[in-house]
Parts: C-alpha cells; structure tokens; sequence
C-alpha cells in the first residue's frame, strides 16, 4: 500500500482531554457527593439496623424477664426473633454493598453525584458504565483506599483527575453542568 508522507501520527491510547464541551468533575464536587452518598447510607443502614434490632431485644428482655422457665413459646419466639435479624442482616449488607454500583451502572451517578452535577462515565467513549465496570469501580474504591488513600490522592495528580478506582474500571468522572 501506498504511503503519504510525511506518515500520519500514531492514534494515542487514551485521550488526553474530554470531548468538546465536557469537564472532567472537580475535586470538590466528587468530595462532597461521595460525603453526601455516605450520609445517605450511613441513614438508611441505622433506620435498618433499628428494624431489626429491636424487635431481637424486645424478645430477648421478654424472655429474660420471665419465670426462668423458657417453654416453647418463647423458644419460638426468639427463633423468629433471630430469622428476622439474620435476614435484616443480609438486606443491611446487600444494600451497603450494591449502592455505589447499582446506580453507577443504572445512570451513571449516586444521589450526591445527582446533587454534586456529575456522573461517572466509561473512559474511552463517554458512554454509560456496565455492571461489570462499576463492580470493577467498587473494588477500585476498596483498593483506592486501602493504602493511606493514595489511590483517591491520584485524583489530585491525574490529568484526566481519574483515581485508581477509575483507572482500574476504564471509568472517569464528568461534570453534567
């Protein structure tokens, strides 16, 4: 085949800017929605925990408080009791473990993401994020974190302001104002 010259410049891997019109989110905004997000958890998780707690300890004090003599009834009572708090349990952690991702991969922002006007987006083309991705992007976060939070430091460094969370998923943050 024939060649032009002078030879047409190799395609880079990533781009180094976003797309005409878009911003890459600011460091404050992914801060305060990420502070928002936890608030909200750290809520719903309470009002959960108390749903399930209480009665546990209602049937707990009420059998402690009976006659000595634990008959069949209150045998019953506190399987209930326990059943209930184990399934509390597992909705409590199913809820804390799925928030980030669920809305990521639903429209690509949490509540505070909403609240802070940005969203998360595939890295190459803008797009949506998948399931797999914002999964990938939790784990991310676990990582980010895990070692003196150097990986959300990288925000401060990244040119594209990507931490470690969105290098590992393909994933980058962007202002939707």
């Amino acid at each position: 085949p024939a060649q032009s010259w002078p030879p047409a410049p190799a395609p880079t891997a990533q781009p180094v800017g976003p797309a005409p019109g878009v911003q890459f989110a600011g460091h404050g905004a992914r801060l305060g929605a990420y502070i928002l997000d936890a608030i909200l958890v750290g809520i719903v998780t309470t009002v959960l925990l108390l749903i399930v707690m209480v009665p546990l300890f209602g049937t707990l004090v009420g059998v402690a408080g009976s006659d000595g003599e634990i008959d069949s009834g209150e045998l019953g009572a506190v399987g209930a009791s326990v059943g209930f708090f184990i399934l509390g349990a597992v909705v409590i952690g199913v809820f804390s473990l799925l928030y980030f991702p669920f809305f990521w991969a639903r429209g690509g922002a949490t509540p505070g993401m909403k609240v802070a006007g940005i969203r998360v987006v595939n890295d190459r083309d803008g797009s949506r994020i998948g399931w797999g991705a914002a999964l990938l992007r939790l784990v991310g976060m676990w990582v980010s974190g895990a070692v003196f939070y150097i990986g959300f430091v990288w925000i401060l460094v990244d040119s594209r302001r990507r931490g470690w969370h969105d290098l590992l998923a393909g994933t980058c943050v962007i202002s939707t104002r």
